[in-house]
C-alpha cells in the first residue's frame, strides 16, 4: 500500500472480519483517528449506526463492491459526511483476500462529486507505480547518470517508444485519472504506460525510470518540466519500493499547477460522456492507442519516406513492430460477446492478436494509417478466444487533430452468416447454370449428333481406303500415308468437339482468365453451326478488330452466347426463311467496355414480357425450364457487366451486353483500394 501514502483520498485497508489492517494520512485528516487508535478497529466503528453498517458489510462480502454516501463518526463522535468506494480484493484463484476503503469528504449526498481541481500550492498529488520487470533488459542497456537531467541523456524515439511499451502499470490514484484525462483505474491498470503518458514528458519520465533502475537505494530522484498540456511547473518525483520482494516496482507522482482550474471537471464529465456512449453502441467496438504508430510515421516521413507499400516490403519487422506497440486499452460488452471473453483484461495489450489469422490484414491497416485515411474497411477472418473462427468487417476510423488524438476506433460486424448464405447461393446459381447448359445442350441433340457423325464418317471412310490400298499386291504407301493424315486431323475434330460439349455439361468451379471477346464468339459460331444450317438461319458476325482483353471464365461466357443464339434461333421458327438472319456486333461501348449484340429477325419481345424477361423461372417456351436469360444475367453481373433486352425498330429482338475490359477492371479496383477483397475471395 505504499502508493497510498500519497494519495489525497482516505484509503483504509480491512480484512475479511471487518477489521482495519491499514490507514494512510489522508484517514487520520478526514476522520480524526490516529492509525494508532485505528488500526484494529471494526468497520462499525467508524459507523453511526451499528445496524446499517452490518447490513452493508454483509451486502459487499455478497457482492464484492459498493459506492456511495455514508455517516461516518469522528473519534470525537462527531458526524462525518463522506463518500466512500469499498471494493473487495480477490487472489488468482478468485478467493476473496480484503476489503479496500477509499472516501472523500462530502457536502451532499451527490457520490460522484467531484474533488477540487489542482492549484497553486494546494499540494495535490497524482501517483503512478510501474512494474519494470518487461522493460529491464532494456534499461540495463542504457548508461543511467545517477541524479541527471534530462539532457544529459540522448534519447532514440524508436527505444524511447519500445521501453515505455514494456514499462506497465500496476496502479494509479484518482487524482492520476483527473489529471491526465484517464479512463476509470480498472481501465488503466496493466496497461503500457507509452499509450497514456504525455508526449510533451516522456523523455523525462524515462530518464527517470532509468535512473532509478540504476540506483541500489531507494531515495527519490526528481525532473522537472515547465509545462505539460493544461500543467504548468510539472515535478516528476519517483523512487524504488523499498520492500526487496518488490525489485521492479516504481513510484513515481506528479505534482503540478493547472492552467485552468474547472479544466479537470470539465475533462472528466467529457470522460463519462465518451465511455458511456462506446458501451452502448450497438456493435463490438475496441478502443486503440495509436500513437506511438503515428510517431514512427512521423519520422519516416522527416526522413523522406513517401512510399510506405515499398518501405515496409524492405522493412517487413515494422509490420511486426507497429502491432507490438499500437495498445489496446478498452473494448465494450459487443466485443466481449463476439470473441466469447470473460473479462476486459483478456482484450487489453497489443493489437496484433486481431489480425494474426488474416495475412497482411494488419500491414494494410498500417498503409491505410500511414497515409492519413480517415477511414479504412476490409473483410477479414478472425479467431475467438473460445476457438470460433468468424468472418468479420473491419471498420477502423483514425482519429484527426480536434478529436481524442490517443483513440483510433476499430468496429466490427459479423458477416460469418451473410458469407455462408452467399456461399449456399452461389453453389444453388452453379447448380441453376450448369442445369442450363444441359438445357440448351438437349435441345441441340440433333445438332450435336451431326457435329459428331462427320468426323466419325470420315474416318471410317478414309481407314477402309486405307485398308485397300495396303492389300494390293504393291501397296501404295503414299496413298495410305495421305488418308492416315486425314483420320488424324478428323479424329482431332471429334475430339474437340466431344471436349467444348464436355465443357458445356461439365460441373465446375469459374476459372477467370485474360479472354478476346471475338475468339468466344468465333467458338461459339463454330459450335452452332449445323444447329443454324439445320433450321435454315443464316448468322452475320461483324467482329470489331483488336478488342482490348478481359477477364473472364470462358465456359460461363459461351453459355451466354451460346444461349442467347439458340434462343434467337428458335424465336425465328414462325419467320419466313428468307428472313431467318441472326446479327453479331462486337465493340466497345460508351464506357470503353466490349459489347457483343445480337439481333435476330424473329417476332421480337411482347411489351407485357419486358419487366420479367431476365427473372428466374420465367419462360414463354413449352417445356421451358426459365432459367437461360437469368443465368445469363447473374454471370454478367459477376463479370461486373450489365445486359439489356429490347425490340428492334426493324423488328425482332436484340439483346447485348458488355464487360469492363482489363485496364478499366484494374483502374476500378485500384480506386476503391480493394487489394484485400481479391484476397478474402480466394481464401474462401
Amino acid at each position: 500500500m505504499e502508493l497510498a501514502d500519497y494519495a489525497t483520498d482516505s484509503v483504509i485497508l480491512y480484512n475479511l472480519e471487518g477489521r482495519v489492517q491499514y490507514c494512510n494520512a489522508a484517514t487520520e485528516s478526514l476522520y480524526g483517528w490516529t492509525a494508532t487508535a485505528l488500526l484494529g478497529s471494526r468497520f462499525s466503528d467508524l459507523m453511526l449506526e451499528h445496524f446499517e453498517s452490518s447490513i452493508l458489510w454483509e451486502n459487499l462480502v455478497r457482492i464484492g463492491h459498493w459506492a456511495g454516501p455514508l455517516r461516518r463518526r469522528s473519534l470525537s463522535g462527531h458526524e462525518i459526511s463522506a463518500n466512500v468506494r469499498l471494493a473487495v480484493r480477490h487472489d488468482p484463484h478468485g478467493n476473496p483476500l480484503d476489503v479496500v476503503e477509499y472516501s472523500a469528504p462530502s457536502t451532499t449526498t451527490n457520490v460522484n462529486t467531484a474533488s477540487p481541481p489542482l492549484l497553486p500550492g494546494s499540494g495535490r498529488v497524482a501517483c503512478w507505480q510501474f512494474n519494470l520487470k518487461r522493460a529491464r533488459s532494456l534499461l540495463d542497456g542504457v548508461d543511467a547518470a545517477v541524479g541527471g537531467g534530462v539532457k544529459d541523456r540522448e534519447w532514440h524515439p524508436d527505444r524511447l517508444d519500445i521501453l515505455l511499451t514494456a514499462v506497465q502499470i500496476t496502479d494509479v490514484n484518482d487524482e492520476a485519472i483527473r489529471l491526465f484525462g484517464l479512463a476509470d483505474r480498472d481501465r488503466v491498470i496493466d496497461r503500457p504506460v507509452a499509450s497514456l503518458w504525455p508526449e510533451q514528458s516522456r523523455a523525462a519520465l524515462g530518464d527517470l525510470l532509468t535512473t532509478i533502475a540504476a540506483k541500489t537505494d531507494t531515495d527519490p530522484e526528481t525532473r522537472q518540466i515547465p509545462v505539460v498540456g493544461r500543467l504548468q511547473h510539472v515535478v516528476l518525483t519517483g523512487w524504488r519500493a523499498a520492500d526487496p520482494r518488490c525489485p521492479d516496482t516504481v513510484f513515481v507522482h506528479v505534482k503540478a499547477v493547472l492552467n485552468t482550474p474547472s479544466a479537470v471537471i470539465e475533462l472528466e464529465a467529457s470522460q463519462i460522456r465518451y465511455r458511456n456512449l462506446i458501451s452502448y453502441l450497438p456493435v463490438p467496438v475496441w478502443q486503440i492507442d495509436a500513437r506511438a504508430a503515428g510517431r514512427i510515421f512521423d519520422r519516416l516521413r522527416a526522413g523522406g519516406v513517401t512510399d510506405m507499400a515499398t518501405y515496409s516490403d524492405e522493412h517487413p519487422e515494422l509490420v511486426d513492430l507497429t502491432c507490438e506497440i499500437v495498445q489496446i486499452y478498452d473494448v465494450n460488452n459487443e466485443a466481449m460477446l463476439l470473441f466469447g471473453g470473460k473479462d476486459r483484461s483478456e482484450f487489453i495489450g497489443p493489437v496484433k492478436y486481431l489480425f494474426s489469422s488474416t495475412p497482411g490484414s494488419g500491414r494494410r491497416v498500417m498503409l491505410a494509417h500511414f497515409s492519413g485515411a480517415r477511414n479504412h474497411v476490409e473483410e477479414l477472418k478472425v479467431r475467438t478466444f473460445d476457438g470460433r473462427l468468424l468472418d468479420v468487417l473491419l471498420l477502423v476510423t483514425f482519429p484527426v487533430p480536434g478529436e481524442r488524438l490517443d483513440t483510433t476506433i476499430i468496429m466490427m460486424i459479423d458477416i460469418t452468416a451473410r458469407l455462408e448464405a452467399e456461399a449456399k447461393l452461389r453453389k444453388i446459381e452453379a447448380d441453376f447454370s450448369h442445369a442450363a447448359r444441359l438445357s440448351t445442350l438437349g435441345e441441340m441433340t440433333t445438332s450435336i449428333a451431326h457435329e459428331i457423325k462427320q468426323p466419325l464418317s470420315a474416318i471410317l471412310m478414309n481407314a477402309q481406303t486405307s485398308l485397300r490400298y495396303l492389300r494390293k499386291a504393291e501397296p501404295n504407301l503414299e496413298k495410305a500415308d495421305q488418308l492416315m493424315s486425314r483420320i488424324v486431323e478428323s479424329a482431332q475434330r471429334a475430339s474437340d468437339i466431344i471436349g467444348r460439349i464436355q465443357d458445356m455439361a461439365g460441373k465446375r468451379a469459374p476459372t477467370y482468365a485474360l479472354l478476346g471477346l471475338n475468339d468466344v464468339v468465333r467458338e461459339c459460331l463454330v459450335f452452332l453451326r449445323h444447329e443454324s444450317e439445320d433450321k435454315n438461319v443464316v448468322i452475320k458476325a461483324t467482329l470489331e478488330p483488336n478488342l482490348p482483353s478481359f477477364r473472364g471464365d470462358r465456359i460461363q461466357l459461351q453459355q451466354i452466347i451460346v444461349n442467347l443464339i439458340v434462343n434467337s434461333i428458335q424465336a425465328m421458327k414462325a419467320a419466313p426463311q428468307t428472313r431467318r438472319e441472326i446479327y453479331l456486333e462486337t465493340g466497345l461501348d460508351e464506357k470503353d467496355h466490349v459489347a457483343l449484340s445480337i439481333r435476330d429477325t424473329g417476332t421480337g419481345i411482347p411489351i407485357d414480357h419486358m419487366e420479367q424477361i431476365f427473372d428466374g423461372f420465367f419462360t414463354t417456351k413449352e417445356g421451358g425450364l426459365g432459367i437461360g436469360l437469368a443465368i445469363c444475367q447473374s454471370i454478367v453481373k459477376a463479370h461486373g457487366g450489365t445486359i439489356q433486352a429490347a425490340n428492334h425498330p426493324d423488328g425482332g429482338a436484340v439483346f447485348r451486353f458488355s464487360i469492363p475490359t482489363e485496364s478499366a477492371a484494374t483502374a476500378v479496383d485500384s480506386s476503391a483500394s480493394s487489394e484485400y477483397s481479391t484476397q478474402a475471395n480466394h481464401a474462401d
